[in-house]
């Protein structure tokens, strides 16, 4: 049987319109991605470095060469250098302009030419992992950063524009609305119940398993309620944790494995495969520490957004996270 229901995320309050039915709607269109292409002159690779800035952070193997460099971006979408072109405005209608303020880095996780994680070491995406969590603490000390999100565009549907494994940082003085309203709800929750509202969806999927994926010790993985495209899949630290930079070592390891374990299972799903990968912790005060859960959500990229999505701000899934999950668990 099909299913068709109107959901509301609990956190965020995002609705979403589960709608299998649509899946066996006809189409002149095929999936379309672009090929692995030979890049000669690929900035991320080991020898090219003189293509990209002065590195920020590294990792260097045995051998002394780097294993995972942070840059920052040449293209960046923000910058903590003052525009004097671009002074903050406002309308008469109430319509503000200001400066983007913000630090935009990027990681690149491998010196060899590979495109996704599932093609390194689970030690060598670990160590990505750890990029991350001292990048974070890097910025935490920073009094003119609020927060930080780390995300990974991989293919083309997804928004990549280079195919070398990579992902991305975006520290702001501010902290962004979707990620503000997650922090509210949660707070909201907390205030009530006095309890995290994350933990309490960690138990629930656990108990009743029909969106469970992944139950891996320190860390669960399953198909989220609300799921805005097929397998979004939501990775979460069984132990409450606030902050991502918390993270131990020994967990990085544990959570490189779940990652590599998931894409590979979506890639056997999905061909091509595109996806973001987005890291959502708290911002870099102490407010949340006892409302809040980081997690990453994983979203594959197989549907496209069309006029009912740009116009309602809903989404249409035609594929329900319980059969995804089905689909996605190994037992």
């Amino acid at each position: 049987m099909t299913i068709s229901e109107l959901r509301t995320d609990p956190i965020s309050g995002r609705q979403v319109l589960i709608a299998e039915d649509r899946a066996g709607r006809p189409s002149d269109f095929a999936a379309q991605e672009l090929g692995r292409g030979e890049q000669t002159e690929c900035p991320f690779c080991a020898g090219h470095e003189c293509l990209t800035p002065e590195a920020l952070f590294e990792f260097a193997g045995a051998s002394g060469e780097w294993q995972v460099r942070v840059v920052p971006n040449k293209y960046p979408a923000v910058s903590m250098e003052q525009q004097s072109s671009l002074q903050p405005r406002t309308s008469a209608l109430g319509a503000t302009a200001q400066p983007p303020e913000g630090v935009h880095e990027v990681f690149i996780e491998s010196p060899r030419h590979v495109q996704d994680i599932t093609e390194l070491s689970s030690v060598e995406l670990a160590l990505v992992l750890r990029a991350y969590r001292e990048r974070l603490r890097f910025w935490s000390t920073d009094e003119c950063v609020q927060h930080a999100t780390i995300f990974k565009n991989v293919g083309v549907a997804a928004g990549a524009s280079l195919e070398h494994v990579h992902s991305q940082l975006l520290a702001l003085p501010n902290i962004p609305p979707m990620l503000a309203a997650e922090m509210e709800s949660s707070q909201r929750y907390y205030a009530d119940k006095k309890v995290c509202v994350f933990c309490q969806l960690i138990e629930e999927e656990l108990t009743h398993r029909q969106r469970l994926v992944v139950d891996a010790g320190s860390f669960v993985a399953f198909c989220a309620y609300a799921g805005r495209q097929p397998f979004e899949t939501w990775i979460l630290p069984r132990k409450h944790s606030a902050r991502f930079d918390h993270l131990s070592d020994e967990d990085t390891v544990a959570l490189a494995e779940i990652l590599q374990q998931i894409v590979g299972r979506l890639q056997a799903q999905l061909s091509p495969l595109s996806y973001n990968l987005i890291l959502h912790t708290a911002p870099f005060s102490q407010r949340h520490v006892a409302s809040y859960h980081w997690h990453f959500e994983l979203v594959p990229r197989s549907t496209t957004l069309a006029g009912f999505e740009w116009g309602t701000g809903m989404f249409i899934n035609p594929l329900s996270p319980e059969r995804a999950a089905g689909r996605l668990c190994v037992e």
